[in-house]
Parts: structure tokens; sequence; C-alpha cells
């Protein structure tokens, strides 16, 4: 389901329209799609919605119909402020990057041992 929100009620005519980032167009509505907790309840704008579209009449005529349309079964995100935003950041221990890893010590031209004393030079006499 689709998440957004109402922008136009026209109760007298008990139909009206639902904002989403879906899509560019508008969501129309009629109040006979309603379910769950909407039935027979005043709804206002702005308030948020779950619905799902016709998908039919979307393909077929490019218009955005909803068929069901409910209260949200899951709570809606929340935009942060910047101290959230910096209280959620992660933070490493002071330490942390000091130690190098063991695995990345290099080993220098002494330390390396060839195994085929054949292919020496031979020192010249």
């Amino acid at each position: 389901m689709r998440v957004g929100h109402i922008i136009k009620l026209i109760p007298d005519r008990k139909f009206g329209f639902i904002k989403t980032d879906h899509f560019r167009d508008d969501v129309f509505f009629h109040f006979s799609a309603l379910r769950g907790g909407l039935q027979g309840r005043f709804l206002e704008e702005n308030q948020e919605v779950e619905f799902e579209i016709n998908e039919i009449l979307r393909l077929d005529e490019q218009k955005l119909e909803a068929t069901i349309v409910q209260t949200p079964a899951r709570p809606l995100s929340k935009t942060l402020d910047e101290k959230s935003i910096r209280e959620m950041q992660a933070s490493h221990h002071p330490r942390a990057r000091q130690r190098k890893p063991t695995w990345r010590e290099k080993s220098g031209p002494s330390d390396s041992v060839d195994p085929d004393p054949a292919s020496e030079p031979k020192p010249s006499e």
C-alpha cells in the first residue's frame, strides 16, 4: 500500500484527493473506498492515509483512483532535527585508529627468503 496525505475534501459530493510522492498527479478517492478506522469518521485535510490504486484504470485510461483508503497500519516516518541526526551518527573509540592492523606490516627485502638457491646469481671470481 502507498502512503500519502489528503489534500482536498469535498464532503457534499463525497470524494477527495490524496497527494503522494509516488505520482505527479493527485489520486482521486470516493468515500465508498474508505476502510477500517476511516468509515463514518470525519476526515481532515493533511491527514495521513494508506491507499491502493486501481491498476487497470491507471494503465488503460491514465487515471489515478484509489480503491481502498485506510489509516496507516504502521507508524509513519518522522523528520529529524539536527540534534537527533548528530546523536545517531556512529562514534568510534578515540584510539580505534591508532593501532595498525598486523596483516598490513610489510616485510623488507632482507626478510624475504628465496626458496631456490640455484636462481641466485653466482659471485664472480
